[in-house]
């Protein structure tokens, strides 16, 4: 199959990725929007395993829907490969046979991933940790 770019989202330019980094917003303004852009991301440009990252927000209905944004993104990106919609000009992903095997690897390993909130994240690591 060929390659063909995806165009970043623009906010992810003014993330920095050398350190931690919090997003807080109001509602909507694109939280969201930023978290799954960096979650692909991170799976394709830093090649991180979607089991190695890391999803906390506040509320049950927003890691909810966190999840079902990273699924969809996901869907999307592996139903454009066979598209072989192109963007130039642009901050892109490079979706190669490479990246397509990342993304179906993440696709199917989203259920596993910790997309969590504040509390159900602290209580599964203390019932992972227990003494």
């Amino acid at each position: 199959m060929s390659a063909f770019r995806f165009a970043k989202p623009e906010v992810l330019a003014r993330i920095p990725r050398d350190h931690d980094a919090v997003i807080e917003a109001s509602a909507g303004t694109g939280k969201t929007f930023t978290l799954v852009g960096l979650v692909i991301d991170l799976l394709l440009e830093r090649d991180a395993r979607i089991e190695q990252i890391l999803v906390v927000t506040f509320t049950e209905k927003a890691a909810g829907e966190l999840r079902a944004r990273i699924r969809q993104k996901l869907e999307e990106l592996l139903a454009l490969a066979a598209d072989g919609k192109d963007v130039a000009g642009k901050p892109c992903w490079n979706i190669d046979d490479g990246a397509r095997h990342k993304l179906r690897a993440a696709l199917t390993g989203l259920d596993g991933a910790t997309i969590a909130t504040i509390h159900g994240f602290c209580q599964r690591t203390l019932g992972e940790q227990a003494f």
